[in-house]
């Protein structure tokens, strides 16, 4: 009995890893089109930061932007 709930939960922790892992792989960035656009994006705000003055910040809220492209690059 011990061995027929392990390999149940072994199948189970399985199915869920590879779901996971699609769902990452299909969310993980668009087209290169779309990545294109989306860091274009961060850098026009990054450079209009930059000319108000924001200092430091520019740079964090850069980075947390291109994160949110979802984009490898």
């Amino acid at each position: 009995m011990l061995r027929l709930t392990t390999r149940r939960l072994s199948i189970g922790a399985a199915f869920c890893f590879g779901l996971a892992m699609s769902l990452s792989a299909f969310s993980s960035g668009g087209t290169p089109e779309e990545c294109a656009r989306c860091w274009d994006d961060c850098i026009a705000i990054f450079e209009q930061c930059r000319a108000e003055g924001g200092g430091a910040a520019c740079f964090r809220e850069r980075q947390a932007c291109v994160n949110r492209c979802g984009c490898r690059g």
